[in-house]
């Protein structure tokens, strides 16, 4: 009987850390749609057409503040394409969105 409870306590706490996991890697960034506006060939800045601030899809206060999308955000399979010269501040980026601005603003 004694060692039936420990295999319950070592499962229980298997499937706790699994939990554990499972819950921190839901907060990765969202997939890319698959189509012609979120091809991985386009440059960043026409990212931030869309998704700069004011604009049609404008990116969450609580976006991270880099403009280097590829090196978060997967394309529609799931596969991240970080870029060696990818930009991390890009005009009409984070820079120049208010709601993003670190302490001290620009």
């Amino acid at each position: 009987m004694r060692e039936r409870g420990r295999w319950g306590l070592v499962l229980f706490f298997g499937l706790l850390g699994l939990f554990a996991v499972l819950l921190v890697a839901s907060d990765r960034a969202p997939k890319m749609p698959l189509d012609s506006d979120h091809e991985v060939s386009v440059p960043e800045s026409r990212c931030l057409s869309c998704h700069g601030y004011g604009q049609k899809h404008p990116r969450p206060a609580t976006h991270p503040l880099r403009d280097d999308c590829f090196s978060c955000h997967r394309d529609g399979q799931g596969k991240l394409h970080p870029r060696r010269e990818a930009p991390t501040s890009l005009p009409g980026g984070w820079r120049d969105d208010p709601r993003l601005w670190t302490t001290g603003g620009k």
